[in-house]
């Protein structure tokens, strides 16, 4: 009796255990894959590689200013929406308006007030840069999967 006791002590746990586990899979917020995010199935389309080495706009100029490391980049919509991939110095949702705000300013200039996105691999985050109708810069975060190999 004191097995079949324990016995369903053990089952009635790993139940519980069970429950608690594809509870919290279910409550987890879903997040895409970088392929699979807003930016490469609604924003933009069409986009095509940059050789780095060969690509000297504006925008990376400001880029290296403010010691943003650029990876990789995408020339995307016809050319004229570029997406970088991008190591971020600081948290572009944290409390770092002194550098974001002019670093903003000169993408807008640099960018000929074109909307741009930006891909920090090191948070797993989408930046999309836009501009309101008065000139304000609008950001919109989204957060991705990696690349699991």
């Amino acid at each position: 009796m004191k097995k079949s006791h324990l016995q369903s002590l053990f089952m009635g746990g790993l139940l519980s255990v069970g429950l608690v586990m594809s509870g919290s899979a279910f409550a987890a917020e879903y997040i895409p894959s970088l392929e699979k995010t807003r930016l490469f199935t609604e924003i933009t389309h069409d986009c095509r590689d940059v050789v780095l080495k060969d690509w000297k706009p504006a925008t990376r100029d400001v880029l290296a200013k403010y010691g943003i490391d650029v990876t990789a980049a995408k020339l995307c919509n016809g050319g004229d929406y570029p997406v970088f991939y991008v190591s971020l110095k600081y948290d572009p949702q944290g409390q770092t308006a002194d550098f974001y705000q002019p670093f903003y300013e000169a993408m807008k200039k640099a960018n000929k007030d074109r909307p741009y996105s930006m891909i920090s691999d090191l948070d797993e985050l989408i930046i999309n840069v836009t501009y309101g109708q008065m000139g304000e810069t609008k950001t919109d975060f989204e957060r991705f999967q990696p690349c699991t190999l």
